[in-house]
């Protein structure tokens, strides 16, 4: 467990456990007759040193890791859109010192080059990390290659100097793509990752939900806190100050801090009108179906604001690097905080949030 989920407790902490669900809950509307169908987000599944996640419109990557004896910070990634005539992607990421000098990664499987670049592939560098996307002709063999070799290679060459190098697990790789074929629907399909057969692939990806969404504004001139929100009680949240979100003419959004630990901030949430009890009520974020009857979806972890001010946030780290943890966001449509994406990354091994699997996303459109 990490130092933060240790610092962080109570309701803060169970925010932290059980975000990760089958089936996405209707979280504001006051009845369950209001309430809109339940969404619906797939697990990250784990085969062995391979990390998969699929969202709900299909689109699926799957991420090759280091081994747990290695950790030698090299990951590959396969992703591929869910559209039926979509082509598979791959990348490989190496941690590298910055300013590394014409920067290149040599790529092998097991002692063979077959299904690899011949050269060293050209590569873009990020802080302490080098990404290099494979050439889209050469995404066939190397999958077909993948399939019988236990472990890939890769070296970085700065410059003349070759570093020396990382490896990247394969073991669980052919399970991994199975299961990204099932999810996609192309399983015994032309365009299968693994499972090829002669069915054409023309399963429809689903369309991605539309979300009408209010545009928030932070609020900066210190208002009073109105009744029914709370003050900070944790000795943590004394160098926090509250949150306070305008989300309409008469409401407002309050986040008083709930806990503090070394690189997670926890905050609850009110939304405080006219007609609401005490003049706040707990502010619900749409999150996926918690097993833990104490669960608490008011409150939010590291939260932020978009700049165009459609999205609040939350970038809950797994450790201080944060290679590891979850992101989601919500919009809020006028009357509940609803979720727009979901990222999560469980295997604390060194990939980018940018690489996390998405579970789900939606679209949040301006009113």
């Amino acid at each position: 467990m990490s130092e933060a989920m240790i610092m962080l407790k109570g309701a803060a902490r169970r925010r932290f456990g059980h975000m990760l669900a089958l089936a996405l809950a209707a979280g504001c509307a006051p009845a369950a007759a209001e309430q809109a169908p339940a969404l619906q987000a797939q697990p990250l599944k784990q085969f062995k040193d391979w990390t998969v996640g699929c969202d709900n419109l299909r689109n699926c990557v799957a991420l090759g890791l280091s081994s747990e004896s290695d950790m030698s910070g090299a990951y590959l990634k396969i992703s591929r859109a869910g559209a039926a005539d979509a082509r598979p992607s791959l990348s490989v990421t190496l941690m590298a010192e910055p300013k590394s000098k014409a920067p290149a990664l040599r790529l092998q499987f097991d002692g063979a080059a077959a299904g690899l670049p011949e050269r060293p592939i050209p590569v873009r560098q990020d802080g302490d990390s080098v990404s290099a996307p494979l050439p889209p002709e050469q995404v066939d063999a190397f999958l077909a290659a993948l399939r019988t070799a236990k472990r890939l290679t890769v070296r970085l060459i700065d410059g003349k100097t070759l570093v020396d190098p990382a490896f990247v697990s394969l073991a669980g790789s052919a399970a991994a793509l199975l299961y990204m074929d099932a999810q996609q629907n192309r399983a015994g399909t032309v365009s299968a990752l693994i499972d090829k057969g002669a069915a054409p692939s023309n399963a429809a990806a689903p369309e991605e939900p539309s979300i009408p969404a209010v545009k928030m504004t932070m609020d900066r001139t210190e208002p009073k806190r109105p009744p029914g929100v709370a003050p900070a009680t944790d000795e943590s949240c004394k160098a926090y100050d509250p949150i306070v979100i305008r989300l309409s003419a008469t409401e407002t959004l309050w986040g008083i801090c709930d806990q503090a630990a070394a690189y997670n901030f926890a905050y609850r949430f009110w939304i405080a009108g006219p007609g609401r009890p005490k003049g706040a009520s707990a502010a619900v974020f749409e999150t996926p179906a918690l097993a833990a009857p104490d669960s608490d979806s008011s409150v939010v972890v590291n939260p932020s604001l978009s700049d165009n001010g459609l999205i609040l946030s939350s970038n809950n780290k797994g450790r201080g690097v944060g290679d590891c943890g979850e992101s989601a966001g919500w919009a809020y449509d006028g009357a509940q905080f609803r979720l727009v994406s979901l990222q999560r990354m469980d295997e604390c091994r060194g990939v980018a949030p940018d690489d996390w699997p998405t579970l789900y996303r939606a679209r949040a459109m301006a009113k």
